[in-house]
């Protein structure tokens, strides 16, 4: 079970496949544990993809406190950051795409090129 501390949790992830690195955010309600993931879909033929489960979800830590966007997007950097993965292509669904959102307004250099699905502003 891959996990890796990140500022004050444990997070879940996974990394599968070959090619250009994509990292996916998931939505609302996300876990690896439920198929399909994104390793189940055509996307995963193409990329290095990692996932996680994101705070408060699956199999990552569940903190007691309210979240807020900037943590998200603190913790998505974060787990780049210990997986040595200086930039990527990066995937956001649904709320997963907010969270994809604040990674690049805060964190550009992380960001090659951004695909944002079933998403908002927030």
């Amino acid at each position: 079970m891959p996990r890796v501390r990140v500022r004050n949790i444990n997070i879940y992830y996974e990394i599968r496949g070959e090619g250009d690195r994509l990292f996916y955010i998931s939505g609302t309600g996300g876990d690896l544990r439920r198929t399909p993931t994104i390793f189940d879909t055509p996307v995963a033929k193409h990329f290095r993809v990692l996932a996680y489960d994101q705070r408060g979800l699956g199999q990552t830590d569940k903190p007691d406190k309210p979240y807020t966007m900037g943590d998200y997007a603190e913790d998505a950097k974060g787990l780049l950051d210990a997986l040595g993965w200086d930039s990527s292509n990066v995937m956001g669904l649904s709320f997963g795409g907010m969270v994809a959102q604040e990674l690049a307004i805060r964190y550009p250099e992380k960001v090659r090129r951004i695909v944002l699905a079933c998403t908002s502003s927030g």
